[in-house]
């Protein structure tokens, strides 16, 4: 059912009729129409007894679609992947044109191949880029995307890689290289895909087999550079010196940078990763995130000696800076301070503590009862003990005293607090950056890992359900759940541009953001019997009243990306 949606922005109101939907099982609002203020829609009754009554109207979702073609037109993004795929024509579309297509898709709405057909057809798509939706289904696709290999989608993104740095001016000298994974739904007994396999799932799924995904983008703009799909039970740190090797041939292919920092967590980090950065034929910087459970004396520098150092413009970090011997090498080690994470690790091991004192409790009052059947033996209660509290310092927080040498029939516990606060001062809201790079200043190795997050927003939005997301997937190839994950990415790669365009006009603004925005524009079909007032298409098309935000974002597009014709 239909309702009035009011917007309050710069104290006037602005009125939509918007319709809830479910979408991907969520009950999600959906705008029909946009009315704009009181005083447009008194305008709209007062002009309503001059539209005939033969007057038809029917609109489309136009603003994210039109604008997601316009910046993959402006980049030539179809050029670039009919070069680097076997050339097939199916139903008049070639393969780059198909995958733009999926990938335009997938970022407004990351549904099936069987769905696009209608999902577009509420859309302007079909009409701007002249193709007939009903010939896209999902055998369309499927034989599109049949025959293309891993190493063309390789060309294909360095390519488009290289034109993007070239374009914007990016010298790849920071990289971001982060690591995730996607569960599927591909059954155990299936043995056509070897890269999808049980593993830590960072969904929490390690009940599905998975694939991963390694990703290096630039720190600026975040622009997918080099992506790869490989085996679910592959851990980082072993993937690591493999997806560095892939790297180096590659990167060769669109830039001749040699001065590079690749930016990454503690996930990859190992004696043996860090050495393989080092090679006759390329040395490549780090800065990268380090346990210090390797370097726990550095645990023993008071946060009071610690010095706030500002970056980004605002934000300002506690940070201790030194030099340390790590692995048999120097590293300049910084420490670094953050009250949230304190406070996140506080509360987590206040919950530990609780979960261990129901647990004690437990086992006393089993030891008390004597019907209980649980063995009393001194050797059996300690190791019921010992695995209880261990974890979380709780062999230090716990004073546990038992009744009884061989049998133990009671116990006592107490949590020493005195000992938990001198824990908690010691070791958490800590963290430890490490780099090779002893020229930086702290302000510039602490925006360089900061830019880390950059990646981990693209991830998020890989996993978003409304825009972008690799899920669903319902392929069970290797060779086509790389090319769907390359199609998903190039949707991300499109509106990362179109932030950037944004960004340099002053409008700050996430990629999900940018889709609702834009989607919210629609083109309205008036069509009339008065033949005079008839274009070639039979109709006359024009945009809705646009709200100020959308007005906003429409008016930089239409300059900097979109060309003068409509």
């Amino acid at each position: 059912m239909a309702s009035l949606q009011k917007i309050k922005s710069k104290g006037i109101n602005y009125y939509s009729i918007v319709e809830c939907r479910r979408i991907n099982g969520k009950p999600t609002p959906v705008t029909i129409a946009y009315l704009g203020s009181i005083e447009n829609i008194l305008n709209m009754l007062n002009n309503s007894n001059n539209v005939s009554s033969d007057v038809n109207f029917k609109s489309y979702s136009y603003g994210a679609v039109y604008a997601l073609w316009k910046i993959a037109q402006k980049h030539h993004i179809i050029k670039y992947l009919d070069s680097s795929f076997p050339k097939q024509t199916r139903n008049g579309l070639s393969r780059g044109k198909t995958l733009l297509l999926a990938s335009i898709y997938r970022a407004i709405y990351p549904g099936s191949k069987n769905e696009f057909s209608e999902r577009i057809s509420e859309t302007s798509l079909s009409s701007i880029a002249k193709f007939d939706p009903g010939k896209t289904t999902s055998q369309h696709f499927w034989s599109q995307m049949d025959g293309i290999e891993e190493k063309m989608l390789y060309g294909a993104e360095d390519k488009i890689a290289e034109h993007i740095l070239g374009y914007y001016n990016i010298t790849p000298d920071k990289l971001a290289l982060d690591y995730t994974n996607y569960f599927t739904y591909i059954d155990s007994n299936n043995k056509r895909s070897e890269i999808v396999e049980r593993g830590h799932n960072k969904q929490k799924r390690d009940d599905l087999r998975q694939f991963s995904l390694g990703l290096i983008t630039t720190k600026e703009l975040a622009i997918p550079l080099c992506s790869y799909v490989y085996e679910g039970n592959l851990s980082d740190v072993s993937a690591f010196p493999r997806y560095l090797d892939l790297f180096r041939k590659r990167i060769s292919h669109y830039t001749d940078a040699t001065d590079i920092t690749l930016i990454y967590d503690n996930g990859s980090v190992s004696k043996k990763n860090l050495e393989e950065l080092k090679t006759e034929e390329s040395k490549y910087h780090y800065v990268c995130a380090f346990s210090l459970n390797s370097c726990k004396e550095l645990l023993d520098i008071p946060v009071n000696g610690y010095t706030p150092v500002r970056i980004c413009g605002d934000k300002d970090i506690l940070c201790y800076r030194t030099t340390k011997d790590i692995w048999g090498g120097k590293k300049e080690c910084i420490l670094i301070y953050s009250e949230d994470l304190y406070i996140g690790q506080y509360k987590g091991l206040m919950v530990s503590i609780e979960k261990k004192k129901q647990e004690l409790q437990k086992l006393k009052e089993q030891l008390r009862n004597p019907k209980s059947r649980i063995s009393k033996k001194a050797s059996s209660i300690d190791a019921r003990i010992k695995k209880m509290i261990s974890g979380n310092f709780g062999e230090s927080i716990f004073e546990i005293n038992k009744t009884g040498i061989r049998i133990i029939k009671d116990i006592d516990f107490t949590v020493n607090y005195d000992v938990v606060e001198e824990l908690c001062y010691k070791h958490y809201g800590k963290r430890l950056i490490i780099t090779d790079q002893f020229s930086w200043t702290t302000e510039e190795i602490l925006e360089a890992y900061w830019g880390q997050s950059n990646i981990e927003n693209i991830f998020k939005d890989s996993k978003n359900s409304h825009h972008f997301s690799v899920q669903p997937q319902f392929h069970w190839t290797d060779s086509k759940i790389r090319v769907h994950t390359f199609c998903c990415l190039m949707g991300l790669l499109l509106t990362s541009l179109l932030k950037k365009e944004l960004a340099d006009a002053g409008i700050k603004m996430e990629n999900k953001k940018i889709i609702d925005v834009l989607s919210g524009i629609r083109e309205v079909y008036i069509l009339t019997p008065d033949k005079k007032a008839k274009n070639d298409f039979g109709v006359q098309k024009r945009l809705e009243q646009m709200s100020p935000i959308q007005e906003k974002v429409w008016s930089v597009l239409e300059k900097n990306v979109f060309s003068k014709e409509k």
